[in-house]
């Protein structure tokens, strides 16, 4: 009884540890609505859409991407 038990403690670790990064929130990219002019740092964007509420934010082809978390 006791190799069972082991073996299954391991199969579940292994089971945890493959699962555990899939339930990692996906962020979704929208474009800022408040940002003004062309999107040079990633800093001054990001501040601008945490004041939009999102959780982060880019610059990609000089535009101020907001990332939100994806509501599946």
């Amino acid at each position: 009884m006791g190799h069972f038990s082991t073996v299954f403690l391991v199969l579940l670790l292994l089971l945890v540890t493959e699962i555990g990064p899939m339930v990692v929130h996906a962020t979704c990219p929208s474009l800022s609505k408040n940002f003004k002019g062309w999107c040079w740092f990633n800093d001054s964007c990001r501040t601008v859409c945490e004041d939009e509420w999102a959780t982060g934010g880019y610059c990609r082809f000089f535009q101020c991407i907001c990332t939100h978390r994806c509501a599946f």
